[in-house]
């Protein structure tokens, strides 16, 4: 027998970002997704949930972080809302403040929806056992017959729903990098040691006769440490050299060939790494980028 009814289970499996693709394709359904922060995430959770009329339940399972702690303060904004000025009362999440969701949003999303606390949980087929054992609500097509009303996402809600947005200013996404004469600070070359599973920094003094060298498996680390050992203090070549070294690291998790200043793709990796510049064998690196 067919189901037709629309599908009116969100659920949020926090931390477990490997159980939304396994609980998707149940009927009831509506969309499962992690959450990692008490702000901004519970925001956009509350907004996604709500601009699913059908939706009136919303079932917290996963792991929640020891140190933000969404899970919990999703349940405290559930059981008892937020002060006048947005923050969550009771939640014991890092910065739990709600800024951009107006009152009336967040009254109507604990009117609406039953949060469920399954923390802890990360069995697809309990989480889905539970799913199946919530009551269905008979209010038209389970909440989606007061769509036009002021519980509906196309009535004074929908309204409170777009004022409850942050007010973000576009900005092109443009900017330059320094030439390496002007940057100053010798150049970087970035490689991968393959069989030791690590990327290779090494930053060379303007002499290039000798400089220093920084192995790690992560990106992240290897910028900061670029920056706190002060091989660089541009932000514009701190960036360039954030998002090479992302690139690296990306290549050595996937088994991709990586070069220096030259996309990924699919190629199979080189087990030799490249000490080489980027591009054709010459002794200046390309133009105009601050390596």
């Amino acid at each position: 027998m067919v189901n037709h009814r629309p599908a009116d289970v969100a659920v949020c499996t926090l931390r477990t970002h490997t159980l939304p693709a396994r609980l998707t394709g149940h009927p009831r359904v509506a969309v499962a997704a992690p959450l990692a922060t008490a702000n901004l995430g519970i925001e956009e959770l509350v907004r996604g949930a709500l601009a699913r009329p059908a939706v009136r339940h919303l079932v917290v399972c996963g792991h929640d972080s020891r140190v933000f702690h969404p899970g919990q303060s999703l349940l405290a904004l559930a059981a008892h809302g937020t002060a006048p000025d947005g923050t969550i009362i009771g939640a014991h999440g890092h910065r739990a403040h709600l800024p951009n969701l107006r009152p009336p949003v967040v009254a109507a999303f604990r009117r609406r929806i039953a949060v469920h606390d399954l923390r802890g949980q990360d069995d697809p087929a309990a989480v889905l056992a539970a799913v199946d054992a919530l009551p269905r609500h008979t209010d038209g097509a389970d909440g989606a017959g007061d769509v036009n009303g002021d519980d509906g996402v196309a009535g004074v809600l929908g309204e409170e729903l777009a004022a409850s947005m942050p007010r973000l200013v576009p900005l092109a996404a443009v900017g330059r990098v320094r030439p390496i004469a002007s940057a100053g600070g010798g150049c970087f070359v970035i490689s991968l040691d393959r069989p030791a599973g690590r990327i290779v920094l090494r930053h060379y003094g303007d002499d290039l006769a000798s400089g220093h060298e920084l192995r790690s498996r992560s990106a992240t680390a290897l910028t900061l440490a670029a920056v706190a050992h002060g091989l660089t203090d541009d932000p514009a070549h701190a960036g360039y050299l954030g998002g090479e070294l992302a690139k690296a690291e990306t290549a050595l998790r996937l088994g991709l060939a990586y070069v220096q200043d030259r996309p990924l793709d699919s190629r199979s990796a080189d087990p030799v790494p490249s000490l080489h510049w980027a591009g054709p064998a010459t002794a200046e690196p390309p133009k105009g980028v601050a390596l």
